[in-house]
């Protein structure tokens, strides 16, 4: 009779344990995901450059950007002409010896692909290539070329370990 109430309060315990350790995943997992979703409304107010070259000569797409000419936009403002939560750089080349250059920065909210951040290259049927670039950091659609954010990798890589593991 001893052995059975020690093996049954052995069982019990085990449960008990089991139990306790799975409140604590799930308490991670809410707290990672509560992170994850909440990260987002604090940088929703992203500030991007908007300008077209074809439109506006401070805009150039042969010379450098100049920033101090150029003055982002709050993305969610009235300023915005296309309200968003990234910011957008596009480049088209045409070819040929006449061939022009045009450059758009925006602001973007959504994407025909989804948003990958960094460039996708890619010709239409004239031989005209495009390269759209995406970020997500304050005036990042400015430079040269566009880098990805520490934040951005860090979220996904989260994301990745939580599903690998719980």
């Amino acid at each position: 009779m001893f052995e059975f109430l020690l093996e049954r309060h052995l069982h019990v315990n085990n449960l008990q344990r089991k139990s306790a350790m799975l409140v604590v995943h799930q308490a991670v997992a809410w707290i990672a995901l509560l992170g994850i979703i909440l990260y987002p409304k604090t940088a929703q107010a992203i500030q991007c450059y908007q300008c077209d070259s074809n439109e506006d000569l401070s805009c150039p797409s042969y010379e450098s950007f100049d920033k101090e000419v150029n003055a982002p936009v709050n993305c969610n403002s009235f300023e915005a002409n296309t309200p968003g939560q990234f910011c957008m750089k596009i480049t088209q080349e045409s070819p040929g010896w006449r061939g022009w250059k045009k450059i758009t920065r925006r602001c973007g909210s959504r994407t025909d692909q989804g948003v990958a951040w960094g460039c996708r290259w890619s010709w239409d049927t004239v031989g005209v290539f495009k390269e759209i670039c995406y970020c997500e950091t304050n005036n990042c659609n400015g430079a040269s070329s566009i880098k990805v954010s520490f934040a951005s990798v860090a979220i996904v890589f989260t994301g990745f370990l939580l599903r690998r593991f719980l």
